[in-house]
């Protein structure tokens, strides 16, 4: 496993330690995060954030938990907050005795040192597979009288997204033993259970505390001010020279049947030992070092076709693997895997899943996951389309994408390449799922296939010369996909680039796959050659010798009315998927300007700063973001598709690989010091010096630099 470790050193002050986060999950959708000092950073932070409808319905449950010391007749304050009421500003800096954090995607350790009097660690975990945070304490007195230790809960019952400064859930309470069980008024089938480990419980005076100042709410021009509940405090005695351990449980029940006041006295004492929150996090760390050692135990092709074993553990490789399963989760709807676009916000999402798909599940040798997603999306085929997302209120999913649908086939394509090529793989298991994939997976291709060519929702449909046309109106059917009110930012309608590369790879692998299982696909490779020539004469750019990014196309006259000559990313996508299009020459062109003009460390530009329409910063309120989206802002995600490109432009020599390394290696180095521990952002400034933004932990960011990594550096290292 890889450790993140801190010091004094990261938190000068409070703006600079608050900034920077960290995220556990447990598999369900649910998550655990908060900032490097322990302050409270965003709406979507919380020790315990419950999906109660996994992977979504998720509210912040358990925020944190504040610690305050008393010892030899000093106070130690060790909160650290920003407070605005009254219409003053206060400050708690208890990171002042925060001495280091150590992050390993199992835990979260916060040590703290009350000068020499007294020391603990609180240990955060998650419980794989329920709504459960547990907070371990080791706290060590080395004075000669007892010293205490109060703690007090900061609960609430908010969507995670949302704000309760002027008005805090209210709960019904009961105490049994060490537990407070709650049950909030405003959903009576939820209870929050909070069990202690001993010491001397005591109600406070004051049970409602408002005016939490959420610095990155604020920077978004939002409120950002929150409120919570604090009912209690718990005081630990700690003996004189002495070292106490100390848990504490928050667990969410949902239930189908009991609510109110049935469900609050259904609740029984959890019956804590000092010890059991370690447990938890011991149990989270094996679940780590397992996954570790699959991601350290695999083969892979060298240079000269062979295979061979990686002789010792690749930390870049066991970095991004363990960072992968993060956006891994079962979706109840369906009772298999699915994937989380991004923490801390998004949910499952078909685009960012199939992008994602290869680096998440199969370079990380977890088939079986990787065959329930593919299974929960073909469930949901409507009318040749994948859903485009499956929204946070567990309502029907939304259709209105071209691409995601034509991912799915790399998605499947890649799946079947990957298990017939990893010597590991028994026959048996490969037969089960080649078998899976005819039964259940292949007729959705079809039904794909067949609806682009006739035609389905949102003007998706296949021009007489065989490219795809895609979009009208006020759709937004591309990953580039912002609308401002009625105006769409990027209006790609016509034939985009990438949707026409996808569009091509779709039809090979439908011929390919027709071939492994005996059926006629005759009809799918005379469709891919003519998509094969249509292409080439619609999107090269003879004068500048890049693609263009759309054009459009008039039947009637069989020719081209308009073409966008802007510089995008989308051609590099176009010049990176499995089966090419474009001669080696033309593939080293795309690839020479995307280096020269989108190219920024840690991403892809969405738009070279020539353009009139370019926007290098991605600040402000949602208006002021979204027209930087994809004007301008730079993605991480594409720097797959660039490695990937540029390795097949100039590969496959040892020069290559270091030129790959470069490339990826700012992005590496803001996993340490930026945004979340151990994550890999959604997007960057397109404008120096290129600070992070959008989810701080991507799945398609993740999966696609992993999917890069295995694919084009590791062999040939």
């Amino acid at each position: 496993m890889t450790n993140y470790s801190y010091d004094k050193a990261n938190w000068p002050d409070f703006e600079t330690g608050c900034k920077m986060e960290w995220c556990l999950t447990n598999g369900l959708g649910s998550y655990s995060s908060g900032s490097l000092i322990g302050s409270m950073n965003r709406t979507h932070q919380g020790y315990l954030v419950a999906a109660l409808y996994p992977p979504t319905g998720r509210f912040v449950t358990l925020e944190r938990i504040r610690e305050y010391v008393v010892c030899d007749e000093k106070e130690y304050d060790l909160d650290s907050a920003r407070i605005y009421r009254k219409g003053e500003y206060s400050e708690h800096s208890g990171y002042k005795y925060l001495s280091s954090v150590t992050y390993d995607d199992a835990s979260i350790e916060y040590r703290y040192e009350c000068e020499n009097d007294l020391t603990f660690t609180k240990t955060i975990a998650m419980k794989r597979q329920k709504n459960a945070t547990a907070i371990a304490y080791d706290i060590t007195n080395n004075t000669d009288s007892d010293a205490f230790v109060i703690l007090t809960p900061l609960l609430n019952f908010r969507e995670h997204s949302e704000l309760t400064y002027r008005a805090v859930p209210k709960f019904n309470v009961l105490r049994t033993g060490n537990t407070l069980s709650l049950v909030p008024r405003i959903n009576q089938f939820v209870r929050i259970d909070l069990a202690f480990s001993g010491g001397e419980y005591k109600d406070r005076t004051i049970k409602y505390e408002s005016g939490t100042v959420l610095p990155t709410q604020t920077d978004l021009e939002e409120e950002g001010l929150t409120s919570h509940y604090t009912p209690c405090e718990i005081s630990v005695k700690v003996p004189p020279k002495s070292t106490i351990s100390y848990s504490v449980l928050c667990n969410v029940v949902h239930s189908d049947s009991l609510q109110g006041y049935a469900l609050l006295q259904d609740a029984g004492d959890y019956f804590l030992e000092t010890r059991d929150a370690h447990k938890i996090f011991r149990e989270a760390r094996r679940y780590y070092e397992a996954l570790a050692d699959r991601a350290a135990d695999r083969v892979y092709k060298t240079r000269s076709g062979d295979k061979a074993l990686i002789d010792e553990p690749d930390e870049t490789l066991i970095r991004l693997s363990l960072n992968a399963d993060h956006f891994l989760a079962t979706r109840t709807s369906t009772g298999t895997g699915t994937v989380l676009a991004g923490l801390p916000w998004f949910t499952d999402w078909g685009r960012d899943t199939m992008i994602a798909f290869t680096g998440l599940t199969l370079c990380t040798r977890r088939y079986e996951e990787a065959g329930q997603i593919l299974l929960t999306f073909a469930h949901y085929i409507r009318n040749g389309l994948i859903p485009n997302m499956f929204p946070d209120d567990s309502s029907e999913p939304l259709y209105n994408t071209a691409d995601a649908s034509l991912w799915f086939f790399i998605a499947v394509y890649r799946y079947i390449r990957y298990l017939k090529e990893d010597p590991k793989v028994g026959e048996n298991y490969l037969k089960d799922v080649m078998s899976f994939v005819r039964k259940d997976i292949f007729p959705g291709l079809i039904d794909i296939i067949e609806s682009y060519i006739t035609g389905t929702d949102f003007s998706i449909y296949m021009e007489e010369n065989g490219l795809i046309h895609a979009g009208s109106d006020l759709d937004q059917v591309t990953w580039m996909d912002v609308r401002v009110g009625d105006k769409v930012m990027t209006p790609r309608h016509g034939c985009p680039v990438e949707i026409n590369a996808l569009w091509y790879n779709a039809v090979c692998i439908t011929e390919y796959m027709c071939k492994i299982y005996g059926y006629d696909g005759s009809r799918y490779g005379q469709l891919a050659g003519r998509i094969k020539y249509s292409f080439t004469k619609a999107f090269w750019n003879e004068d500048r010798h890049y693609l263009y990014d759309v054009v459009v196309y008039d039947a009637s006259i069989d020719d081209y009315t308009f073409k966008d000559p802007s510089i995008r990313p989308n051609q590099v996508i176009a010049v990176s998927l499995p089966f090419p299009l474009l001669s080696k020459t033309m593939e080293k062109a795309v690839v020479d300007i995307a280096e020269r003009k989108l190219y920024i460390g840690p991403g892809l530009r969405s738009l070279s700063e020539d353009s009139a329409d370019y926007h290098g910063l991605y600040r402000g309120s949602i208006e002021k973001r979204d027209k930087a989206y994809h004007q301008g802002t730079a993605w991480s995600y594409l720097l797959g598709s660039f490695i990937t490109a540029y390795r097949r432009a100039y590969g496959p020599g040892r020069d290559c690989t270091a030129r790959l390394m470069a490339f990826i290696k700012p992005v590496l180095d803001h996993m340490s010091y930026e945004a979340a521990i151990g994550g890999i952002s959604e997007v960057f400034d397109g404008d120096a010096p290129h600070r992070a933004g959008g989810c701080y932990d991507q799945a398609w960011s993740v999966g696609e630099i992993l999917r890069a990594y295995v694919e084009d550096i590791l062999p040939y290292k």
